[in-house]
């Protein structure tokens, strides 16, 4: 227990060094707004579509893909039960009208690629992969739908439907494409050159210190002063941090998962908010300043409450 306890604190510190060079590197004025429009695009498009093909390549087997499917089934029914007390929390405490949407997401949709993959492949390995990406794709799909239309509602007059063309096409973003690119070579049983795996993995080795170096970039620009903790955040914080981990850790419980199932599970529903809901909330117009919070805060806590949970997951 104790190595274990050792090598989750060392995975942390290692992911506070990247964080910390990117927060140095912005407050000395060497990130500017060029270089944080930059890295997300580079870590998204490129870096991180490159390594989830070359690992999934690289350590899939036709054997593993059902267990993939079974894994996300049970990823689907913690989210949506999240989801169930989001709503119902909503109506108890009477959650502004105005903001009913931008609570439920926040309570229920965590950062699961952005954040999620390179956290968890740090703390974990590259075995973790294909249960992060099963959390993944039905965190994805449900907020991509049920998030995005229950958004739309905040404001009248901005409806949107459950399932456009635009949905379906934010349902399939670059890294899954990755992913499935990889996973149709592995059952296919194609050929890849070498060339092709040892670029592709010497590009998406970039993933994990830029989308953390970034994060820090981010940090720099937040002071105490623009943190409000009023009863809406703090009951946000409540179900991004205590509903979904218990939901989820519960779902694996009931359906038996395997440990390392359970861990990158529970690792993933305790992230922060998913940074799109701060984007569709200035796309519905709805109350921006109180998801852009609710992301902020949710981030900043990351900082403590992922050593946090990793501690708890060296117990399972």
């Amino acid at each position: 227990m104790q190595q274990v306890l050792h090598q989750a604190v060392e995975s942390v510190l290692t992911l506070l060094v990247m964080g910390l060079t990117g927060f140095f590197l912005a407050r000395r004025g060497l990130a500017g707004k060029e270089v944080r429009d930059f890295l997300p695009t580079l870590v998204v498009r490129v870096a991180l579509p490159l390594y989830l093909f070359s690992v999934s390549v690289r350590d899939l087997t036709k054997d593993e893909l059902p267990r993939i499917v079974t894994d996300a089934v049970v990823a689907a029914l913690s989210i949506v039960a999240t989801f169930a007390v989001a709503l119902l929390v909503y109506k108890v405490f009477r959650i502004a009208r105005t903001r009913r949407g931008v609570f439920c997401v926040a309570f229920t949709f965590s950062n699961t690629m952005f954040l999620g993959m390179p956290i968890n492949l740090s703390l974990f390995g590259d075995q973790a992969l294909p249960h992060v990406i099963s959390y993944f794709f039905f965190n994805s799909c449900c907020f991509w739908t049920f998030g995005n239309y229950l958004m739309s509602l905040d404001v009248p007059g901005r409806e949107a439907s459950i399932l456009s063309r635009a949905t379906v096409k934010r349902l399939l973003p670059p890294p899954l494409l990755g992913f499935f690119a990889g996973v149709f070579i592995v059952v296919m049983g194609v050929p890849v050159p070498r060339f092709v795996m040892d670029s592709s993995a010497a590009i998406g080795a970039m993933t994990t210190p830029l989308a953390i170096m970034y994060i820090g970039m981010g940090m720099s620009d937040l002071t105490l002063a623009s943190l409000k903790f009023e009863k809406d955040l703090l009951l946000m914080l409540s179900g991004r941090l205590m509903v979904c981990p218990v939901l989820t850790f519960v779902s694996c419980g009931i359906f038996g998962l395997p440990t390392l199932t359970s861990q990158v599970f529970l690792i993933q529903s305790s992230l922060p908010v998913v940074a799109a809901c701060s984007i569709m909330a200035g796309y519905y117009r709805s109350d921006t300043s109180f998801a852009i919070m609710v992301v902020s805060v949710s981030t900043i806590m990351s900082i403590v409450t992922v050593p946090v949970f990793r501690i708890i997951t060296s117990f399972f």
